[in-house]
């Protein structure tokens, strides 16, 4: 809808008083300039924000600290930005019920500061900046390398508060007042990138701190061996709580298994034994460390940094493919066979317990669109998935973000049901919905 920025200011500004600025270039959503940016502080303020801009016929783009504002699709209008930086308070925490109920733009971090005061915590771990929040990790389904022991953001998420496009406000799962009839509103939530609704407020379990935590790490050239003892180590008895694999186009030849465990003192030292063992009879021990205390929080500090590719020219993009973990290590060989055909650089890191492999490219515009087109492929020839994480703006409008999806029609139809004028996030999701 064509409005002037004045008149939409002092419409927004009658409505709430004081929530409203005009937007300034640094705002804008992948190329696309709003109007205006609302900052709700309680919910009800969201309804009203999203009630009128649902009548009027005006887009809004839903922002948490935007950390992850370049996945998905460019939107294809926006005419209102709703920060959710003033929705930031830790609502309820239920130490003895292992629960907490928080504002949607609260940060991780800070969440995970005031749980440990309790030895709790939120079993998330995305590798995302620090002051990623709640909403924004809700709404991206992130949740990193802990997610082979706990789950992802679906298995740990109880209850959610939420505003539809049209005002209204539901909840879903824990302490139900509203619901929407025949959906799982904190399942269906997750990963929907703000096409739904805004979440407002969500309910987590939570999980005591670990009193002991050993990673073992294996360093070896022989990339194969350490996929298969990867799979091996995910079919035995051990409890790892991240089991993950390193490698980069700066090291060919050098390929890092992490395996940590975090439990009691005895089981954790009994399962790195194991652990060692398993390297020996894989001929994978010739660089095998045990790591805790200071020099294990430096090594995951060190893996976990979102650090570029050291190649400083072209244009960097990041993917995520999906595949079975006995697929990984085939995966993993043609992307080695297609990047080294297209001079592109990489760095990646594989979840091997799911077959989730994370991957850094950086490069020439073409090479780069080219080697997105053959890894999906070859992700697809075992019946696995690809999906871009985050891409430049000007690369954007050239991609398939989301790839093919079977399931397209039951998410155009889930759409119509929630936002059927297209308010929230339009063109974001699969398909452009």
């Amino acid at each position: 809808m064509n409005v002037s920025q004045q008149s939409l200011l002092s419409s927004i500004e009658s409505l709430l008083p004081g929530r409203v600025r005009a937007a300034e270039t640094t705002d804008d959503v992948m190329g696309i300039h709003p109007q205006v940016v609302v900052e709700p502080e309680h919910e009800d303020e969201v309804a009203t924000l999203l009630s009128y801009a649902n009548k009027e016929g005006l887009k809004v783009l839903v922002r948490g600290s935007g950390t992850q504002l370049s996945t998905g699709f460019p939107p294809s209008a926006g005419d209102i930005v709703l920060s959710t930086a003033r929705l930031n308070k830790l609502v309820e925490h239920a130490p003895q019920d292992l629960t907490v109920t928080v504002q949607a733009g609260m940060t991780l971090a800070n969440l995970q500061t005031a749980l440990s005061e309790a030895r709790q915590w939120l079993a998330l771990d995305p590798i995302l900046a620090p002051e990623a929040t709640i909403g924004g990790i809700i709404a991206t389904n992130s949740s990193g390398s802990c997610r082979l022991r706990y789950g992802g953001v679906r298995d740990q998420i109880i209850g959610v508060r939420v505003v539809l496009a049209d005002g209204t406000i539901a909840r879903g799962g824990g302490k139900v007042v509203k619901n929407v009839a025949g959906y799982d509103l904190p399942k269906l939530f997750t990963g929907s990138l703000g096409t739904l609704g805004v979440i407002v407020e969500a309910t987590f379990r939570l999980y005591p701190l670990p009193v002991t935590s050993r990673t073992v790490t294996i360093i070896s050239p022989n990339l194969r061996a350490i996929c298969n003892m990867a799979v091996q180590v995910i079919g035995s008895t051990l409890v790892p709580t991240i089991l993950d694999i390193f490698g980069s186009s700066d090291t060919p030849d050098t390929y890092t298994m992490a395996v940590r465990f975090e439990t009691g003192q005895d089981a954790a030292e009994a399962q790195c034994k194991t652990i060692i063992d398993m390297a020996k009879q894989a001929n994978v021990s010739q660089n095998v460390q045990t790591l805790q205390g200071e020099d294990e929080t430096q090594f995951w500090s060190n893996m976990n940094k979102q650090s570029e590719v050291d190649d400083a020219s072209g244009s960097r993009l990041t993917i995520k493919a999906s595949v079975l973990p006995t697929e990984v290590v085939y995966w993993l060989s043609q992307l080695q066979r297609v990047t080294q055909q297209s001079h592109l650089a990489t760095r990646w890191n594989v979840h091997a317990g799911h077959g989730l492999i994370f991957v850094q490219l950086m490069g020439d515009d073409a090479a780069l669109l080219k080697a997105v087109d053959e890894l999906r492929k070859a992700a697809m020839t075992k019946r696995g998935s690809l999906v871009v994480v985050e891409t430049p703006v000007a690369m954007s409008q050239h991609l398939d973000v989301w790839g093919p999806s079977p399931a397209i029609e039951v998410m155009r139809r889930i759409k119509m049901r929630f936002d059927p004028n297209g308010t929230l996030n339009p063109g974001r999701f699969l398909g452009r919905i």
